[in-house]
């Protein structure tokens, strides 16, 4: 099976640096990223094996009346000094394939009620400059790579004084993260729901960067500047993904009780002015830009939303987030002859239905949850700084946690908790291995977390390429399809 020969290719190549010495570390750690940067640009740029429009930008727009590069379409409203898209379904200036499904419709006009972001970041900006629309595969392929980095960028900052970790595990940590946070599925499936879901992850995960620095320095001026972009990155997330929003008093407060610990409160009235000015800025233009399209400044469109699945006609409930919660982590994965794995149909949330599997399976890493408690008392004692960055992480994680089991089963739901819960993971085994001392113990967790590694890797793998996932694929009789298959399996 070739894959299983891949994976194990993986193990070696990050045994051998255990040879080296830390300076040709990086070396290795920079082909493993180029690795999986590789890999990501196959699943974005395959257009033969998946369901996909474009990859390169264009001089037209083209979208297939499935959510793909609906951006673009705004960007010319804003461009002409319009908000809505269209003054009616039927318009034929644009290659649209069918009805312009999940728009919201309101006084005869057409609106996007995805998050406006990501068009003043990155569409409208690069229109302007090149006069060529950026596609979403394009787009979800470059903010994955930064996601990535920023990801392994935070692992190692709360880990760079742990001196004592293999180098086998910082390189297989490489791959883990990057093949197994479904960060894959997001590319594959490069619609504009994962535009906003990507583009609020790599936000987040810049804010935190940036905050774990805010923690670290010691310079007041800088101190303060810090803040503001930390401030204005999460905003941004907000204008993107609403519901980080909630994530927002976190950070607020996690600044309130750093100032508290370092016994500096002087500051503390400038510290929360520049922490909120950012807030009400953003906070208002995105108030204003509800308002001008639904005469509200709370209504971002989902009343309005053109869908079978209209979100705002479902009422919160205990059951939903109950099974939302169970399956999304214990939903335990089907069999099948060909890939081994299969993603196994979702039902009981009045929502959002996928074919998923539950993250435990997915992700084994993330058991070293259940030692978090003893892990932050152990951390509250030897460094606050960290300890304050980690609790913050993961407040954030179980926000999204909650937020994605009240809305259902969904894989793009999913990777924004389990993109941070795989940092922690990590960050949590490296801290417990970094201080065992006797060789023979460390070798034993050593060849545990390549277990994980190979077992974590094969079924992330094998759940992406499976037939369940037929949506996202030309067609399963592809010979395209098919070929990609019988090579892995």
């Amino acid at each position: 099976m070739t894959l299983l020969l891949i994976i194990f290719s993986l193990v070696l190549f990050s045994l051998i640096t255990n040879f080296f010495n830390k300076k040709r570390e990086k070396i290795f750690v920079i082909i493993s990223i180029l690795l999986i940067a590789c890999f990501y640009f196959f699943l974005a740029t395959n257009l033969n094996l998946f369901k996909a429009t474009v990859f390169f930008p264009d001089k037209t727009i083209y979208s297939t009346g499935t959510c793909s590069n609906y951006y673009n379409l705004l960007v010319d409203s804003f461009k002409n000094y319009k908000l809505n898209i269209f003054e009616y379904v039927n318009n034929k200036n644009y290659n649209i394939n069918g009805f312009l499904l999940d728009t919201s419709l309101y006084n005869d006009k057409i609106y996007l009620y995805f998050g406006i972001t990501p068009v003043l970041l990155f569409y409208l900006p690069f229109n302007l400059a090149t006069n060529l629309y950026l596609t979403d595969r394009l787009l979800i392929f470059i903010l994955s790579l930064f996601s990535l980095l920023f990801s392994l960028a935070l692992v190692k900052k709360v880990t760079e004084y742990n001196k004592n970790i293999p180098s086998n595990i910082i390189i297989l940590t490489i791959f883990l993260i990057g093949l197994c946070n479904l960060l894959p599925f997001v590319i594959i499936q490069g619609l504009i729901y994962q535009v906003t879901v990507i583009t609020a992850n790599v936000l987040l995960l810049a804010s935190l960067y940036l905050f774990y620095y805010y923690i670290n320095t010691s310079n007041s001026n800088k101190k303060y500047v810090l803040l503001f972009f930390v401030s204005l990155l999460l905003c941004f997330a907000v204008g993107s993904r609403p519901n980080y929003v909630l994530i927002i008093p976190i950070f607020f407060f996690s600044v309130i009780y750093l100032k508290y610990k370092e016994k500096s409160t002087e500051d503390l009235f400038k510290t929360i002015l520049f922490f909120l000015i950012p807030c009400f800025i953003y906070g208002t233009l995105l108030a204003l830009y509800n308002y001008l399209r639904f005469d509200s400044v709370f209504e971002f469109g989902w009343t309005y939303q053109m869908n079978s699945n209209n979100q705002a006609e479902f009422t919160i409930t205990l059951k939903d987030f109950l099974a939302g919660l169970k399956n999304n982590f214990l939903l335990l994965p089907n069999m099948n002859e060909t890939t081994i794995f299969s993603l196994t149909k979702t039902s009981g949330h009045r929502i959002g239905h996928e074919y998923i599997t539950g993250a435990f399976w997915t992700c084994p890493i993330i058991f070293v949850f259940f030692f978090i408690p003893y892990f932050l008392k152990e951390l509250y004692k030897e460094n606050i700084k960290n300890f304050i960055f980690v609790l913050t992480i993961l407040l954030v994680a179980i926000i999204n946690i909650f937020v994605a089991s009240f809305f259902g089963m969904i894989i793009r739901y999913i990777f924004e908790y389990l993109s941070l819960m795989i940092i922690l993971s990590v960050i949590i085994f490296l801290f417990y291995i970094n201080k065992i001392e006797d060789k023979l113990t460390k070798k034993f967790f050593n060849f545990l977390f390549i277990l994980i590694f190979v077992f974590s890797v094969f079924i992330n793998i094998s759940l992406l390429f499976c037939k369940e996932n037929f949506w996202e694929y030309s067609s399963l009789k592809d010979t395209n399809y098919t070929k990609v298959v019988n090579f892995l399996f």
